[in-house]
């Protein structure tokens, strides 16, 4: 239907796996070993290395935190809005979406073009209809002889 956005890629995101995470680390390690093998050390070169070792463990262990703090919020939220009756309602939708699709097909039709074609059609209706139809009675304005009743 909609060629613009790979739905397939956006419904399945790619997190790095455990594999890849410890090849890049071992990979900053064979760099890090490398400059170091080819630094005679001395105590200020000992010094900066542990700083920067220490500095680099804080700064994980405060991000983990505030990772962990920060998907602990999204699964509150998600579990709030993510009801077994949402996806009921996503899988009715798309449903209907696919069996779109399969009948513009069957026409020899293309759906995002259909969809164009309908939507102000459709819009014209609804909005001709709600022109239309009778305000409801609780909606409409209190007369000016209605207002100085009830504050007497």
């Amino acid at each position: 239907m909609d060629n613009e956005i790979d739905w397939e890629r956006f419904s399945d995101p790619t997190i790095i796996s455990a594999r890849t995470l410890i090849l890049i680390v071992l990979g900053i390690e064979i760099v890090l070993q490398s400059v170091a093998l080819a630094i005679s050390p001395t105590e200020w070169w000992i010094w900066q290395l542990l700083g920067f070792i220490t500095a680099t463990n804080l700064g994980a262990v405060v991000l983990a935190v505030l990772a962990q703090r920060s998907a602990n919020n999204i699964g509150k939220a998600y579990k709030k809005v993510f009801t077994p009756s949402f996806y009921k309602t996503v899988n009715m939708f798309s449903k209907f979406q696919e069996y779109f699709e399969l009948e513009a097909q069957k026409e020899g039709r293309d759906l995002d073009e259909e969809i164009k074609e309908v939507a102000p059609k459709l819009w014209g209706v609804i909005r001709a209809h709600l022109d239309v139809k009778e305000p409801m009675a609780s909606l409409q304005p209190l007369d000016k002889q209605d207002d100085t009743d009830l504050f007497d």
